[in-house]
């Protein structure tokens, strides 16, 4: 089950007498530690019943038979979950209850998901992080990655993230907002497949779902301090060496306002990262501090029995200084940075009778984020200014060159690479370390003042029907969903500065700059950001909106041992954009600074997303299942990405200067420009199939397997407008000619004219008053595509003592378009979705090179287990091991064309061992410690990944990023 509207699960099940007939007319009571007033139904005339719209908690359910015999049952609801409930009754005997369909999973239907509770989450080794939940779900990749989300058959940009159900998703970016503090957790789900149109699951990846702790109707509450000392951390292989002490401190507390009917929860959460003066190349570095406030509120009020409403308020603010200085950098280029979140969450819940429910909420979220040089420069570069060559550092982020070697280069050719290493040897010299052309020196290139704003209001109507042969659940619900960036982006002096030393770097590197568009006699090239440049024209944020509006419409249907689900999603989604207005011209567009428009509409009737599943209940402990289901992801940066604003306020412009550092002229970066859509595109889909069967085995295991296939095509890119017109097999086998002493089989194939564009070779956008020929528009890729095969194996087994969940994964993940792939050789960032650096120029096009073959995130084995042993003297050991694939890659040129077929290299597979010790010390009845200890990664498996790919660089094939080191926390909490 996935509910949507509300943080809840149900209890559905049958009563039945001695005899195994069903009973009528038993009541059923439902009293939780969350839930202040019960919640009562009635047996039907087959047995059936169902408690609906249940917070998350432990339940005592009362049966009541008609005679007035009472009998108790103890059970777990979980988040988005059924929990099957069939009781069988003995009016002489309490012991002969029996209890069937008690499941170990927490999977129903045919979805692929689970959930925990935070009883569960407290015996297992967890960060402090929402992020570390991830780790804990079976079957989802374990990424060390800090920006980009875990991969299951799609980019780790098309995952959703859910507190209190409020979107925490980056509007626009599709990556994790923040990170607000597990303390809070009371129960997490997730579902990665198989969804149903219950709920509004548009997401291509895993969707996890967290409910925060709420009041009970007795006051407790416990005061943490957790610690993590550098000295107590492995060392770190990733070159930059520092003492990092982190100290959390968490206070929470909650209980009843108005006993049985209104309870608060309230918590305060603290974070200080102290990190004494470490080391990189360069030698000492500044202390770095990353310091974090975190308050919560929730009330839970239910007026009546059948009214449940749930109000919470978060705010997090987090301050740090000296950020991002890389192993080779100078001290100087760090910056300080700022983030701030709050999110407001609202939901209601009506039983309006034993057949229908209301369900209502409302989230709004706020994240504004900044990061400020801290060696600012104190100017803003600007056209006709100069640029100091005697003081680069001065100037702004000047990285350092490195000499150019070439092979079987003619004399003109040694000529112009003999001038570029004169003028690069005395800036090597000058700004290496020891000799080598490493890193970067002067100031951080940019100034970042931005603001996501989010909201989301749903509503939904269940209303069940019962036939003599049949039970139909039926949903109804409407979501809208709303997501903004405002942006303020400026160069710190001349941004960043590179050495071109007379060769035109868009041409191969080899060939003098003419003028067209790299100005003759070039040596240096800044890259600055076109607001704040005085040619660029507006001052304020540039303001970028999606909406979106999404009808659910579903029919799960119960028919003697079968589960059907049928169901659609239809969707529509408005990209708004800034700069142009409707009028009578060639385009439908004139220019018009700040003005917002509508880019791109993709309607209802655009959108159909069948959802199905069958579910074959053929014993009280096993099942088979089906399911399809198709997505139609609503996330896309192309809002920001294409408004025609960024022509003159919110993109790159290059600023080209003589051997003097003399102006010579200014042009804007072609690709990060406004962009009008190509017509007849289809939203981006993705489309799954899934064949699966769970069992119970014994009395304490359950397994579950599965077989699931998915497709994703319709990808959408900014590209040249003339793409397939003028980068043709020709074209590939004249540029391509020098690497056939390295690279034979790339030049083959472009000889043998595979790297042809498709048919039909024309404009993707007729030429009209803002396109011509060459102009950047956004198209659908033709043939873009990716696929996604998965063999996967869940084993639970729980005994009184011990606890454990293993999961198997076997996949393969291929195709053409790579959204994990498409960042300038550091996977780690959240790219712009729509308008990555895929099909920019030529070597972008998806014909143009090796492009078929294993995406980044393809992790061919995954095995994951976790759980936890109750020792005899009040104490617990939990676990965390993981062992997986290595990541794919190949040797590059730029950043999205391939040497080599894409994905034929692997990086080594990690394992590690995370453990958990915790220690219980009753002090009274009323109070109790508790000691645990977390040691992550315990054998300290620092595995390398994300490799050096350029083919040029001295640096080929090393590892940039290292798994996290050995550490451990430690943690005593006072419960009362």
């Amino acid at each position: 089950m996935q509910t949507s509207a509300q943080q809840v699960g149900e209890i559905v099940g049958k009563v039945s007498g001695t005899n195994g007939l069903p009973l009528e007319g038993v009541t059923i009571e439902a009293k939780g530690d969350v839930l202040p007033k019960p919640r009562t139904a009635e047996s039907k005339a087959n047995g059936s019943f169902r408690l609906q719209l249940l917070p998350p908690g432990n339940y005592e359910v009362t049966f009541t038979t008609a005679s007035g015999e009472t009998r108790t049952v103890s059970v777990s609801v979980f988040l988005d979950q059924t929990t099957p409930l069939n009781v069988q009754l003995n009016a002489g005997d309490v012991e002969n209850i029996v209890v069937y369909g008690d499941s170990l999973t927490t999977s129903t239907n045919a979805a692929l998901g689970n959930s925990l509770n935070a009883e569960t989450l407290a015996q297992l080794p967890m960060f402090v992080e929402y992020s570390s939940l991830i780790r804990l779900m079976p079957g989802v990749q374990v990424t060390s990655d800090s920006v980009r989300g875990p991969s299951a058959g799609a980019s780790g940009q098309d995952n959703g993230f859910r507190f209190d159900g409020a979107n925490l998703s980056v509007p626009l970016f599709g990556i994790l907002a923040s990170s607000p503090s597990t303390h809070d957790v009371a129960h997490v789900s997730v579902e990665r497949g198989g969804a149903r149109a219950v709920g509004f699951n548009r997401n291509a990846g895993v969707t996890l779902n967290t409910e925060s702790k709420s009041g009970t109707d007795e006051f407790t509450g416990d005061v943490t301090y957790r610690l993590q000392k550098g000295s107590w951390q492995a060392e770190d292989k990733d070159g930059l060496s520092t003492e990092d002490d982190i100290d959390f401190i968490t206070v929470g507390v909650g209980g009843p306002i108005i006993p049985e009917q209104l309870y608060f929860y309230g918590s305060y959460y603290t974070r200080d990262d102290s990190k004494e003066s470490g080391t990189n190349a360069r030698g000492a570095l500044p202390d770095i501090t990353n310091e974090r406030e975190e308050y919560f509120g929730k009330v839970t009020w239910t007026p009546t029995a059948d009214i449940l409403v749930n109000a919470s308020y978060r705010t997090s603010e987090v301050t740090s200084s000296n950020q991002s200085i890389g192993i080779n950098d100078t001290a100087s280029t760090a910056e300080n940075g700022i983030d701030d979140f709050e999110v407001i969450v609202f939901d209601a819940s009506w039983i309006i009778n034993d057949d229908t429910t209301l369900n209502i909420s409302y989230a709004d979220t706020t994240q504004s984020t900044g990061s400020f040089p801290v060696n600012d420069l104190g100017f803003r570069g600007q056209v006709n200014g100069n640029l100091d060559v005697n003081d680069l550092a001065s100037q702004g982020l000047f990285f350092v060159p490195s000499l150019e070697t070439r092979t079987g280069a003619d004399a003109q050719e040694q000529a112009l690479v003999d001038a570029f290493n004169a003028g690069a040897a005395p800036l090597i010299s000058a700004f290496g370390i020891d000799g080598e052309a490493l890193g970067a020196v002067g100031g951080a290139s940019t100034v970042n003042d931005n603001r996501y704003l989010g909201n989301t209001f749903e509503v939904s109507l269940n209303h069940i029907i019962e036939t003599d042969t049949m039970t139909h659940e039926l949903h109804f619900g409407y979501q809208e969903e709303e997501g903004a960036e405002e942006l303020f982006r400026v160069s710190n002096g001349w941004g960043s500065i590179a050495y071109w030393g007379g060769l035109d770097f868009d041409d191969g590197g080899l060939v003098a700059p003419d003028g067209d568009p790299v100005p003759v006699g070039t040596i240096y090239r800044a890259t600055v950001q076109t607001r704040g440049f005085d040619a660029g024209g507006l001052t304020g944020p540039l303001v970028s909106k999606t909406k979106s509006k999404t009808i659910a419409v579903n029919d799960t249907i119960f028919w003697d041992d079968f589960i059907f689900d049928v169901g659609f999603l239809l969707s529509q989604d408005e990209l708004i954009g800034q700069g142009l207005r409707p009028a009578n011209t060639s385009s439908g567009y004139e220019e018009a600074r700040g003005n917002p428009y509508v880019m791109k509409k993709v309607d209802f009737s655009e959108t159909f997303q069948p959802r199905m599943t069958a579910t074959w209940n053929y014993s009280y402990t096993a099942s088979a299942f089906v399911s399809f289901a198709r997505y139609n992801p609503a996330v896309s940066s192309l809002a920001r990405a294409a408004s025609w604003d960024r022509n003159t306020g919110g993109s790159t412009t290059f600023v080209y200067f003589d051997e003097n550092g003399g102006f010579l002229d200014s042009e804007t970066n072609i690709s990060s420009t406004g962009k009008l859509f190509a017509d007849g595109l289809n939203p981006r889909t993705m489309q799954e199939f899934i064949i699966g069967h769970q069992m119970e085995w014994g009395n304490n295991w359950n397994i579950r397997n599965h077989l699931r296939y998915r497709r994703s095509w319709n990808y959408w890119e900014d590209t040249n407008n003339n793409a397939r017109i003028v980068y043709d097999a020709a074209d590939y086998q004249s540029r391509l000619a020098s690497f056939g002493d390295l690279y034979p089989d790339i030049v083959a194939a472009a000889n043998a004219g595979q790297l042809d564009s498709p048919e039909p070779k024309e404009l993707y956008v007729p030429v009209n008053n803002l396109v011509g020929e060459g102009t950047y528009v956004i198209a659908q890729l033709d043939g873009a595509y990716t696929k996604y095969l998965e063999a996967s194996m869940e084993f639970d087994y729980r005994s009184e003592s011990f606890f454990t969940t293993t999961s198997v994964v076997w996949s393969h993940y291929y195709g053409n378009f790579d959204q994990d792939g498409t960042t300038r050789f550091n996977n780690d960032q959240g790219t712009f979705i729509g308008s990555s650096n895929i099909a920019d120029s030529w070597y972008g096009q998806l014909w143009g090179s090796f492009t078929d073959g294993k995406m980044r995130a393809d992790r061919t084995w995954q095995l994951k287990s976790f759980g936890a042993y109750q020792l005899p003297w009040n104490a617990s050991l939990g676990y965390l091991a993981y062992w997986q694939s290595g990541h794919t890659w190949a040797h590059q040129w730029p950043s999205t064309f391939y040497l080599e077929p894409r994905g034929s290299r692997r990086t080594p597979s990690h394992w590690q061992i995370d453990l958990n010790y915790t220690q219980n010390f009753d002090v009274s009845d009323d109070y109790s410690v508790q000691l645990r200890l977390d040691v992550f990664n315990i054998f300290d498996r620092q595995t390398g990944y994300n490799p050096q790919p350029r083919y040029n660089s001295d640096d080929l094939g090393e590892y940039r990023s290292y798994e996290n080191p050995r550490r451990v926390q430690a943690t005593v909490s006072l419960r009362f």
